[in-house]
């Protein structure tokens, strides 16, 4: 029997990270360590009150049935607390929140949300590759938006013509942004917001690395902008700042129309989150700038260190104010998947090549701060030999 599979499966993309997760598979069964500057999570142990308050959950006899599909009403107050604590967001946790199953389901499920075949999403680009496979699956079009450092990768917005603007429907954002470490300003978030009504676009911004921040106070957030719930939705994920990547959750606030669609889609492909991972969120949330407090400092510590050694060797790069990677750029008469090759089959490092992030990528390589100090140096010594050889 020939099985015939549906227009809407053939039409999602490859996994552009899949050819690459294969490379990095054969070398890697060879015998010979790499050395891991490619993951896309911080390097930090789960903390042990988290750990704690997990195997506790375990064993609530209300954790092993069928949950309220929304999640629980003491996780969402506990959240929209969270919210107006640090970043003074005013959050009804009955109708402006969300539960997901990670940030990447809930990005990923917005499209079919919100999209229409056929509809136009704008993408600027470089950006986080698994939001083509929730433009896809919607059956929509995507017209990419080339960021550049100059506008220190910020939309211009007015570099969207008015013939695009009147088409598209959705946009998304992602500050601060994977794979560049560029970060947003109120500003910018301000015009953000005048811009999407005037042109009727729904914005969704992905905040995943909400605490991984350089300069002063927090990272600056979407949904503190006057009129920001009008225009759409940010995500944030608890994987990142908790070292809970494991578990799967994360959460949508904003429009209540967006919210109520996208609670009602979780309902038919996902019902409920397990009560033990909401649980262990809640003590995390409650002990948020104890469990964080590390972040900061670690991470610009890196930053430092490694930028340093780069400017020693002669390297271009975008040196982060976000997030947990360095935008670097690759050595001249390489383009992206040369130099991930090379680094990766002769100096056994693992970056990322900069083409899987779409265009504007090609020349670049993703360089993961997450790395422990003797980690960094095995990395300086391996670009020194490197610059030595070329």
């Amino acid at each position: 029997m020939k099985i015939e599979l549906s227009k809407t499966i053939k039409n999602i993309p490859e996994n552009v990270f899949y050819p690459i997760f294969k490379l990095i598979s054969d070398e890697s069964s060879n015998g010979n360590p790499l050395l891991n500057a490619g993951i896309g999570v911080p390097d930090s142990d789960t903390p042990e009150l988290l750990l704690e308050t997990l195997e506790k959950s375990i064993r609530k006899p209300e954790n092993m049935r069928y949950g309220a599909f929304d999640g629980k009403n003491e996780l969402l107050e506990e959240i929209s607390h969270w919210l107006k604590k640090t970043y003074n967001i005013d959050a009804n946790p009955k109708d402006e929140i969300a539960l997901v199953f990670g940030t990447k389901a809930g990005l990923s499920s917005l499209p079919s949300i919100i999209l229409n075949p056929g509809d136009t999403t704008l993408l600027p680009v470089p950006s986080y590759p698994d939001y083509i496979q929730g433009i896809a699956l919607a059956g929509a079009n995507i017209e990419e938006i080339i960021l550049k450092e100059e506008n220190s990768y910020l939309v211009d917005y007015s570099s969207i013509s008015s013939e695009l603007a009147k088409k598209a429907k959705l946009i998304f954002l992602n500050y601060p942004s994977n794979p560049i470490g560029a970060v947003a300003t109120k500003e910018f978030y301000e015009e953000t917001v005048q811009w999407a009504k005037k042109n009727n676009i729904i914005v969704i911004q992905d905040h995943a690395y909400s605490d991984f921040y350089y300069k002063d106070g927090v990272s600056p957030c979407f949904m503190q902008t006057a009129g920001a719930k009008e225009v759409g939705v940010e995500f944030f994920s608890f994987s990142k700042n908790f070292s809970i990547s494991g578990l799967r959750i994360g959460f949508a606030v904003g429009n209540k129309e967006i919210i109520k669609a996208l609670r009602e889609y979780n309902t038919i492909f996902h019902a409920n989150i397990y009560g033990a991972v909401q649980d262990t969120v809640i003590t995390a949330l409650r002990n948020h700038s104890e469990l964080t407090a590390h972040i900061k400092n670690t991470y610009r510590k890196r930053i430092e260190k490694i930028t340093k050694k780069l400017d020693e060797l002669g390297y271009s790069y975008y040196k982060p104010e976000g997030g947990i990677f360095i935008w670097l750029k690759v050595k001249e008469g390489f383009n992206s998947q040369d130099f991930f090759e090379l680094l990766l089959k002769k100096y056994r490092i693992v970056t990322m090549p900069g083409h899987v992030f779409g265009s504007g990528g090609e020349n670049y390589i993703r360089l993961s701060l997450s790395l422990s100090d003797n980690q960094i140096d095995t990395l300086i010594k391996k670009l020194e030999q490197l610059n030595k050889d070329l």
